[in-house]
């Protein structure tokens, strides 16, 4: 008898975990007829996948094996798919999907407070997009209203390129100042660290590491509060003014002497033989670059995150690059993806003639304004 209630106790003790577990995941997909709504793990895994139909879905209950970060995926009514981050726990979500709305986070009702964090996120970045959205298209109107004026030669084509720039700084969001606006109205909120942790923080170090010292005590104890610590505090050693090494020798093994240079400013560049960009923008360095700044003290280094050296030799030769070349041969393991913060290839940093870090240039064809920019002021 002992030995039975103790099995009815372990069988009622699973039986509640497993309740607690549950989770229902239900909604509206306003003008999608058909479709799916799909949930992956972390590790890219399908876990609950649902049909929409006449706009309705229901993915009745699942037991939910931990609460976490997932990624929820919904088809739109042209067949494509948006994938959006979402917090799970046990409970319920009822999620309303617009067709009409399909680039915007969709509204989801849940008891989770970090989801309702996410949401709250969400809805900040929405909001400063479709401004920027309507301005884009009120650049767009004005350049394709009718005008019956004539314009002299070129000037349309001024015209033309100064919308455009316009059209293209209007589209741009300042996903920094959202952040620093969001985590002002919302101290307390675990998720950020999350959120933050999705960001291209690597090409602006020293300045999330300032807003991760706001972050609350359960955000920066959380998972991903810990990883992005450690993290920025390794990338804060990138700011103004720092000198970094950098591993590896030149092609004849031999050490670089960045003081030997004798040049003024120096672009450090990141890159791999197989990157297409990166070899497009070497062509530009010789084309355009070093003509009109290499009298002026502009010189080039490269860092190659190549494994094999036949290859690197390779496309050294057929870049025709005649500066300084240094890898280590490791590829992604090298200690400079690191060191030197590297999220994708190619990446580019300018330096002065010490070595130090004058700033990092997060797209290449901001590195001749950059660049002009420091001869100028020195």
């Amino acid at each position: 008898m002992k030995y039975i209630c103790l099995i009815f106790v372990a069988l009622l003790f699973a039986a509640c975990k497993r309740s607690q577990g549950d989770i229902e995941i239900s909604g509206t997909a306003k003008g999608i007829n058909f479709g799916h709504v799909i949930i992956r793990d972390q590790a890219n895994t399908d876990i609950i996948k649902t049909d929409i139909e006449g706009g309705k879905f229901n993915t009745g209950k699942h037991f939910l094996q931990y609460a976490g970060y997932y990624l929820l995926m919904y088809s739109s009514a042209s067949g494509a798919t948006r994938k959006i981050d979402i917090y799970l726990e046990p409970g319920s979500y009822i999620i309303a999907i617009d067709q009409q709305k399909i680039n915007d986070y969709p509204q989801i009702i849940s008891s989770s407070k970090i989801q309702n964090e996410l949401s709250a996120y969400n809805a900040m970045l929405d909001s400063v997009g479709n401004v920027a959205h309507q301005k884009v298209v009120a650049i767009n109107a004005k350049m394709n209203a009718p005008d019956n004026k004539i314009y002299m030669p070129g000037e349309y084509t001024a015209l033309s390129n100064k919308m455009l720039a316009d059209e293209q700084m209007a589209n741009r969001v300042d996903l920094l100042n959202v952040l620093t606006a969001y985590i002002n109205k919302y101290p307390e909120s675990v998720a950020a660290a999350h959120i933050m942790l999705q960001m291209d923080y690597q090409n602006n170090p020293v300045e999330y590491y300032k807003i991760y010292q706001k972050l609350s005590p359960d955000a920066k104890n959380s998972d991903d509060g810990k990883e992005l610590g450690a993290k920025l505090k390794e990338l804060s050693k990138l700011a103004p003014g720092a000198s970094i090494s950098i591993a590896g020798t030149t092609p004849d093994g031999k050490t670089l002497n960045i003081k030997a240079m004798n040049k003024k400013v120096i672009l450090l560049d990141l890159w791999r033989s197989s990157n297409g960009s990166s070899r497009d923008n070497h062509g530009q360095l010789i084309s355009a670059l070093l003509p009109k700044f290499g009298s002026k003290g502009f010189g080039i280094i490269i860092v190659s995150f190549d494994t094999e050296k036949d290859k690197w030799l390779a496309a050294i030769q057929s870049d025709k690059m005649d500066w300084p070349q240094l890898s280590d041969l490791k590829g992604d393991d090298s200690p400079n993806a690191a060191a030197w913060g590297v999220k994708s290839i190619p990446t580019y940093y300018l330096l002065d003639g010490e070595g130090r870090i004058i700033e990092r240039v997060t797209e290449f064809n901001g590195v001749a304004a950059a660049v002009n920019d420091y001869l100028k002021a020195h």
